[in-house]
C-alpha cells in the first residue's frame, strides 16, 4: 500500500468564498496533511494542523513559508472592491504570480488555481483578460502538474456585502434548472463544490495543464 504524502498543503486566499470552504475540508481530514495558509489577517480558526503566515498581497513573495508538497490558489478580488484595474490586477494576476513562485520556492510540485469561466489572456473583457493572464503565469512557474478550475458564478456566504452578484445569484438560482447540455457550462456553483473538485483533482495524477471548466467541476463534486 502506498504511503500518503503527508507534506503540508499550501493555500492562498484562505479568507474568500473557495479558500475558507477548501481550509475548512482539509482540517475536517483529521489523518490528511496539515495546511500552511497566506493570509493578510488571522483566520481565527483554532486547529493545531493550521498555520498562518500573515503578510500583505504585494509582500506574498518575500513570505517565509516551511516545505510543502501542493499549493492551492484562491486569490481574487472585484472590481467594486478594488476600485481600479491596477489594483485588480496587483491581487488576481500579481498576487497570484508571486504566490506561484513562493510556492515553487516551498518545493511545491504542483498548483491548483482558481481562476474563472471565459479566461483568456486575449479576451477584450478586463476581467477575462487578468484571469487568463494569470493562468499564463501560473503555467510558465515551472510546476510539474498544474490545474486550473473555471468555474462560473460563486454561490456561497460571503462575509462582504456585493450588491450586483447578489442579485446576479438570485436571478441564476431562478434559471439554474434550465442549464442543461451545452448551458450547463454557465450554471452557478457552489463554493463548496469548487473546493470540493479541487481536491478531487490534487488526490489523483496531476501532471501536465489539466483546465477543469464548470461543468466538470460540477461532476467532480458530485
Amino acid at each position: 500500500m502506498e504511503k500518503q504524502d503527508l507534506t503540508p498543503f499550501l493555500v492562498a486566499g484562505a479568507s474568500g468564498l473557495v479558500g475558507r470552504a477548501l481550509v475548512g475540508r482539509m482540517l475536517a481530514d483529521e489523518g490528511g496533511p496539515g495546511v500552511v495558509a497566506v493570509v493578510r489577517r488571522p483566520l481565527g480558526i483554532g486547529d493545531a494542523r493550521l498555520t498562518e503566515v500573515v503578510t500583505d498581497f504585494g509582500q506574498v513573495a518575500s513570505a517565509r513559508v516551511p516545505p510543502v508538497g501542493t499549493a492551492f490558489c484562491a486569490l481574487g478580488t472585484t472590481m467594486a472592491k478594488a476600485r481600479s484595474e491596477a489594483a485588480f490586477r496587483a491581487v488576481d494576476l500579481d498576487a497570484v504570480a508571486a504566490f506561484a513562485g513562493l510556492a515553487r520556492r516551498a518545493g511545491a510540485k504542483r498548483f491548483l488555481l482558481v481562476s474563472a469561466l471565459g479566461a483568456d489572456p486575449r479576451s477584450r473583457v478586463f476581467y477575462n483578460r487578468v484571469k487568463g493572464e494569470a493562468e499564463e503565469a501560473v503555467k510558465g512557474a515551472g510546476f510539474e502538474g498544474l490545474a486550473v478550475l473555471r468555474p462560473s458564478l460563486l454561490l456561497g456566504d460571503r462575509q462582504e456585502s456585493r450588491p450586483a452578484e447578489t442579485v446576479a445569484v438570485v436571478a441564476s438560482s431562478l434559471f439554474s434548472w434550465a442549464m442543461a447540455g451545452p448551458l450547463a457550462r454557465w450554471k452557478p456553483v457552489p463554493a463548496e463544490s469548487v473546493a470540493a473538485a479541487m481536491l478531487a483533482v490534487a488526490g489523483g495524477v496531476l501532471e501536465g495543464v489539466r483546465i477543469v471548466e464548470n461543468d466538470e467541476i460540477h461532476r467532480l463534486a458530485a
